[in-house]
């Protein structure tokens, strides 16, 4: 595999670590060609889509996009309402609050935008395929529906004039993010088919750059066409950008080449914290203004609610329970903020290697947010909750669920036990994180680039660092600079679940940790987890 694309043999065991041992298979990341993608016609009720669409373009109804507050939905939002502003449509764009309105579709606000907007058809992205109810209740108004969406599917499928989702029939690319569903739409609507070209390429070529953010953001596995759409978006983030996505990176102190990485701990947050603390509409506006003056307002204030988000999540993590020892980490904090559960929870499933969950309360039912590391399924255990629960949903890496707070024994044993038996299955008690060996190991920065994008299903390298400790120094209120002698390379230790106090000058200390690149500075590393305790 090495010589057919002439990578350095540690790059190739890289690879092969990862369960890449074809050379075909790596072509997806090495040589990202348009060809090699799926035509979107493929994708089950994109015909139907794209009729429908073209249709209110024509007779210039008024189209709303429904999106979510998430990462995932915001950028969906984005890249769908650019694109339909290219066709000509006459488009706006909606996002329900995560506090007063919740996930999904809700009639109260399909009835607002009625009354508010007028809209002949509504194209939902990142939710709606279980919303059967709003659907049917739509009709009664006037409006018609495009479901796009990604999330679990439901026993039947609302009766929307089309429903585009990967999951129906046998579409290669079953790991579509919602955003990456948008984009297939967005692709045929342009026809931009079976592969762009010209104008067209360089177009959509923009539009992979908001694919790359919420795919990663959602943690969908980086594998297959996957890999393609966020490498080629990764490389378009390199170049110009726009007012909004430029201010972003600004903010998020990222120039040049981009890995997965830095959107996942950079730019994702940012975008996510205004979803968390309220409205997500001004994430939205941001990725969608062509005005250098609006991008640095609404990037400050998207700034202000990221740090007010920060604030609120270490407070709650710092007087959580540590893990207790189980095969699914539940924890339940009534007074904790809706918005920064599922940070919290994937803190902790980062630094347990488990399954976990962080729950609050809200007039006696408990929400939920869920993570799960690589090879778990939070899908099956939803599944097994069932019994206890009021509601749930997500995918493989991410879910939520509510019930009322006095089943949390049950809930949680069904989660438990769940987690147990997908443990088995996976052959280990505990999943282990993956090293790639010591410093030497790994390739240099630009070899490593070369793999792109790493992340969920393709993790990134870790390296296993053991020496003495020669200096220690304390930046802001939640990170260290470490020195380790014989290692030239300073290592960067951020607040965690599974951090000790802060070691000192002779401490012996053994961790794992993700070489950081930088232009600039050169290499760093970014300590991941313990592998041993300080030693004196």
């Amino acid at each position: 595999m090495a010589g057919d694309w002439d990578l350095d043999p540690r790059l190739a065991r890289l690879a092969w670590l990862r369960g890449t041992d074809r050379p075909e298979a790596l072509a997806w990341r090495l040589d990202p060609a348009w060809t090699r993608s799926t035509d979107p016609h493929l994708l089950p009720g994109v015909d139907g889509a794209v009729a429908r669409i073209r249709k209110a373009i024509e007779t210039r109804e008024r189209i709303v996009v429904y999106g979510d507050y998430d990462v995932d939905g915001v950028t969906a939002t984005a890249l769908l309402v650019r694109a339909l502003e290219k066709l000509g449509a006459d488009v706006s764009f909606f996002i329900p609050n995560r506090f007063s309105d919740g996930y999904g579709l809700h009639l109260d606000c399909i009835q607002e935008l009625k009354a508010t907007r007028d809209p002949g058809l509504i194209i939902s992205v990142d939710c709606g395929v279980r919303s059967m109810d709003e659907v049917k209740a739509s009709a009664e108004l006037g409006i018609d529906w495009v479901i796009t969406d990604h999330h679990a599917l439901g026993q039947e499928l609302p009766g929307a004039c089309a429903v585009v989702h990967p999951h129906l029939e046998d579409y290669p690319n079953r790991f579509l993010a919602g955003v990456g569903v948008a984009f297939k739409l967005a692709q045929a609507l342009l026809g931009a088919v079976p592969h762009p070209a010209g104008a067209d390429a360089a177009f959509l070529d923009g539009l992979l750059k908001l694919v790359a953010i919420g795919t990663v953001a959602d943690m969908m596995p980086l594998v297959d066409e996957n890999a393609l759409l966020v490498r080629r978006g990764l490389d378009s983030l390199a170049g110009k950008n726009g007012p909004g996505l430029a201010a972003l990176l600004r903010a998020a102190k990222k120039a040049g080449a981009l890995g997965a990485q830095d959107i996942a701990f950079g730019l994702a947050p940012r975008l996510n914290a205004v979803g968390r603390m309220g409205g997500a509409e001004d994430a939205v506006r941001l990725l969608l203004t062509r005005d250098g003056t609006e991008a640095e307002s609404l990037m400050a204030r998207v700034e202000a609610l990221n740090q007010e988000r920060r604030a609120i999540q270490q407070k709650l993590a710092a007087r959580l329970p540590g893990p207790d020892g189980g095969a699914f980490d539940l924890v339940l904090d009534p007074t904790a903020h809706k918005g920064v559960i599922g940070i919290v929870a994937g803190h902790r499933m980062r630094a347990s290697g488990r399954p976990s969950g962080v729950c609050t309360v809200i007039d006696g039912v408990a929400h939920c947010s869920l993570r799960a590391p690589e090879g778990y399924d939070l899908g099956e255990l939803l599944v097994l909750a069932q019994p206890f629960i009021l509601g749930g949903g997500g995918h493989r890496a991410a879910a939520g669920l509510s019930f009322e707070a006095p089943r949390l024994a049950f809930v949680r044993q069904a989660l438990q036990r769940g987690a147990e038996a997908q443990a088995l299955a996976l052959g280990r008690g505990i999943p282990s994180r993956l090293l790639d060996g010591g410093p030497e190991d790994l390739p240099d920065d630009l070899d490593l680039a070369r793999l792109e994008p790493f992340g969920q299903g393709f993790a990134p390298p870790l390296a296993r660092l053991e020496g003495v400790l020669a200096s220690s120094a304390v930046f802001g209120a939640d990170h260290w600079k470490l020195r380790l002698t014989g290692l030239s390379d300073p290592l960067t230790w951020f607040a965690n679940q599974d951090r000790p106090a802060q070691p000192r000058a002779g401490d012996r200390l053994c961790v794992a940790a993700a070489p950081q690149g930088s232009a600039r500075w050169g290499r760093s590393w970014l300590v991941d987890a313990v592998i041993g305790e300080a030693v004196p």
